[in-house]
């Protein structure tokens, strides 16, 4: 008790001090302005220190426990310095590591601004904390978290949910220690938002995904480090995203897009991949739900998405592949129950099966080497025996499709199994005149670059497990397809060998900014790739 009171006096005098300031820059009468336009004697608010990433720290800003040193419970002083907060504030948190033990929740901020010093500098451990989200952003706009680091939140970094204007930069999460199921789940976790913008960031060891968008538009994820996570980075039931310019190393799967079921937004779109170095991502998946069934060594994986471009990637010593396309008959087998099951998120437009990817001038290496995972355990096993459709076993392949909801599309059209009630009326409208590379279901992989040295140049493939084309399609006792696990070289491969429309980029407008690759970024290199 007595530590608290201590605390609350911390925060009494800084509040005064910033009271006392920003009445001293009060409007001066010319131009309905607050003061800090440099006119009538007033020069502005001073610049009083910077950021390890160069922000400016004024001295108007609401500074929080100022005066705490390494190990104090800050919790009282950040609870309170983020209640009922004034347009624009901009709030320091101190320079140190410090205890909160309760989960920070802060509504409808308008142009909030929330820094600590440093990714390094400022340091909140949330190990002890009550709530299950270290911080969570509910409504407003334009709110920007800055030059800090999350330590062992319970469940969830730092969420934000129906905030359009976000702004996360120079920001860690982690769980330190190795990757378990009992770490948090989110690192850093934009939920319904819009105008998305994550860079710079470090996250470790989230048990679900280190950096996560979802059901959200207009994002930008650039220039992050995601590292010893389940998944990386993902993107799931959001449009109009570029990732670009990361790392993603040591998770169990790299970069993920996802479209799910029975979500409020029910589909997404548009999601450009480029640039980025995701490698050796071989951690065992600790992850519960559809994340656990990732195949850990996997680089990229798209599962039940569409309008998906992948491109001028490095993509090197994944243990069991570098890219997946996969619908969502491998995380749900019974086809035949979907409509029940789904039907009612089908009818808003989500569809298991993948379409529309394009993957190309990527640079992939080394992958495949040691496949795993309860997933895709028959893939594997199939392709690594002498059963295959090439009578010999293979190196597992370095981009794998599976094949199986384009062909049950196709097949459903042609009135077998009645599969095209299952994938909405562009499926069921392609099957009328049946086109087995018809647009919408185009899965395209061309002009990657064979990255392996001599003498395994060869064994970097392209696999097919199940052929998208019911003529050449074979079948079990029972009427179901037979997987037959088709497989040639990923230069000139014949089974995915087409081409996509580019998309378009991903624009972000942050307190009326531009950013991406029509804004900010416009010269930046990968932006003109």
């Amino acid at each position: 008790m007595r530590h608290r009171t201590k605390l609350s006096k911390l925060f009494t005098v800084s509040a005064l001090a910033s009271g006392l300031l920003l009445a001293g820059c009060g409007d001066d009468g010319e131009d309905g302005k607050d003061g800090k336009d440099g006119v009538a004697g007033n020069a502005g608010p001073a610049v009083v220190a910077s950021t390890t990433s160069g922000f400016t720290i004024t001295d108007d800003a609401i500074f929080v426990a100022p005066n705490a040193v390494d190990g104090d419970d800050i919790t009282e002083a950040l609870s309170l310095a983020l209640f009922d907060l004034p347009e624009d504030a901009l709030v320091v948190l101190p320079r140190g590591r410090f205890t909160v033990t309760e989960g920070i929740i802060v509504n409808s901020a308008r142009g909030l601004t929330v820094t600590g010093y440093g990714i390094n500098e400022t340091i909140l451990d949330f190990s002890t904390s009550n709530g299950d989200d270290a911080f969570r952003f509910q409504g407003g706009n334009g709110i920007t978290v800055r030059d800090l680091g999350v330590y062992e939140a319970p469940k969830n970094g730092i969420k934000t949910t129906n905030v359009n204007g976000i702004h996360i930069t120079h920001t860690a999460t982690v769980w330190e220690g190795p990757l378990e199921s009992d770490n948090g789940a989110y690192g850093l976790y934009p939920l319904k938002s819009q105008n998305v913008l994550m860079e710079n960031n470090y996250a470790y060891g989230s048990a679900d995904a280190g950096i996560y968008v979802g059901q959200s538009e207009n994002i930008v994820v650039r220039n992050n480090t995601a590292k010893n996570n389940v998944a990386g980075i993902e993107i799931e039931n959001s449009s109009m995203a570029d990732v670009y310019n990361n790392i993603a190393v040591g998770n169990s799967g790299g970069i993920l897009s996802f479209d799910l079921p029975g979500l409020e937004k029910a589909y997404g779109s548009n999601v450009r991949i480029f640039n980025n170095q995701i490698y050796a991502n071989n951690a065992d998946n600790v992850g519960a739900g559809v994340v656990g069934a990732v195949p850990p060594g996997t680089g990229v994986i798209i599962l039940a998405a569409s309008d998906v471009e992948i491109y001028n990637n490095q993509i090197t010593d994944n243990d069991t592949t570098a890219v997946a396309i996969t619908s969502y008959f491998l995380i749900d087998e019974d086809v035949a129950g979907y409509l029940v099951s789904y039907g009612a998120t089908m009818a808003d437009g989500w569809s298991p099966t993948v379409k529309n990817v394009y993957l190309h001038n990527n640079t992939i290496a080394r992958n495949g080497s040691a496949p795993r995972g309860a997933l895709l355990a028959p893939i594997v096993a199939g392709y690594t025996s002498s059963m295959n459709s090439s009578g010999m076993s293979q190196t597992f392949p370095a981009i794998l499709y599976d094949g199986i909801g384009e062909l049950l599309s196709n097949l459903g059209a042609r009135g077998i199994g009645g599969f095209n009630a299952l994938v909405g009326p562009e499926a069921a409208a392609d099957g009328v005149n049946y086109d087995p590379y018809s647009p919408g279901d185009l899965i395209c992989a061309n002009s990657n670059i064979n990255g392996n040295p001599a003498p395994e140049y060869d064994e970097v493939n392209t696999g097919l497990v199940y052929p998208v084309d019911p003529a050449t399609a074979t079948f079990d006792g029972n009427g179901n397809p037979e997987a037959q696990l088709l497989i040639d070289q990923m230069v000139n491969n014949t089974y995915l060998n087409c081409t996509q429309p580019r998309l378009a980029p991903a624009v972000v407008n942050f307190r009326n900014t531009i950013y991406g690759c029509t804004g900010d970024d416009l010269a930046d290199a990968a932006c003109a790739l």
